[in-house]
């Protein structure tokens, strides 16, 4: 079975809506409901409105909540590992609020870990999965992309493929920002790399809990510029191409839609996924028979991608 997974920004209207419009095409959402503060306690957002509407979807099978540390990443998940007194609050505050709410599920997102927190951060994840298992409830992990176990990688060093993938009951691989907004121009997700991703991951993490985490948004970057990229969903990149009158072009090498333009006598270069860059990921996921696919995020999409679903589910 080839499972569809959405990730929702709390009070994002076009998500909402897109979620709701493409229910049929999407198994499990993973909302963006809750943030682990500096002493390990939970925020818990307003969510129960957004609730009650996916819920009564019912084609959507599960929602899993999204754990992040979205506020100061780094700072907050190295004291957390650090720290047994915040593992234990953090413990406390998640397990009533899953039971209460009848989640069957967690997944985790600690962005910015110490490669010196390598070892601990495995000890974490063993420590919570322990205890939520305990209660039946079933934790995954939204974890960077990488091809090799680079120790000098500040941004994925830290995650040991192999050992979180004999820990915990799935891993998504957010396979995305290869460029990024603080960098130069160029494929958010080359098809090429992706294929790098996979082949190093099946080495190390048990395919049947391996999903890839696509983007469906773009950057515009302005050329000879200190400014970062600007995110744009499809239909702003798309608005640009009209608005300019562009013929959008095809990277053969990275299997990318992007183009470029003038605007204020600034040169800018935009890239972005649609449904062709989508649909050959999507035919690599297939191909290496992984657990499934993880969009961030339904509202940035290219409205197509959803029969490119239709056709693979």
């Amino acid at each position: 079975m080839f499972i569809v997974l959405g990730y929702h920004l709390l009070n994002n209207k076009k998500g909402l809506s897109s979620i709701m419009e493409n229910s049929s095409c999407l198994n499990k959402i993973l909302p963006t409901w809750l943030e682990i503060k500096e002493n390990g306690s939970l925020l818990i957002k307003d969510f129960t409105g957004e609730l009650s509407l996916i819920a009564g979807h019912y084609n959507v099978e599960e929602i899993i909540p999204l754990l992040q540390n979205y506020q100061l990443a780094s700072k907050v998940s190295n004291i957390i590992i650090e720290d047994d007194n915040s593992t234990r609050a953090m413990l406390a505050d998640l397990i009533p609020f899953l039971n209460k709410y009848g989640f069957q599920g967690i997944n985790i997102n600690m962005e910015g870990v110490k490669y010196s927190n390598k070892e601990p951060f495995a000890e974490f994840i063993k420590k919570v999965t322990s205890k939520l298992h305990e209660h039946n409830i079933k934790i995954g992990l939204s974890i960077p992309a990488k091809v090799e176990n680079n120790k000098d990688s500040t941004w994925s060093g830290a995650y040991d493929y192999h050992i979180l993938g004999e820990i915990v009951d799935s891993i998504i691989i957010m396979a995305y920002d290869y460029h990024w907004p603080g960098g130069p121009p160029g494929p958010i997700a080359p098809l090429n790399w992706i294929q790098d991703v996979i082949d190093y991951a099946i080495i190390e993490i048990p395919i049947e809990k391996i999903f890839l985490a696509l983007g469906l948004y773009g950057y515009d970057w302005t050329i000879d510029s200190d400014k970062r990229a600007s995110g744009l969903i499809y239909s702003q990149v798309m608005n640009i191409a009209s608005k300019y009158k562009l013929q959008i072009d095809w990277d053969q090498e990275s299997s990318s839609p992007y183009f470029l333009y003038k605007e204020n006598n600034e040169a800018h270069e935009v890239w972005f996924e649609n449904k062709v860059s989508i649909a050959r990921k999507l035919k690599l996921i297939q191909e290496y028979q992984l657990a499934g696919v993880a969009f961030w995020r339904p509202g940035q999409e290219d409205p197509g991608i959803w029969q490119l679903i239709t056709e693979v589910k």
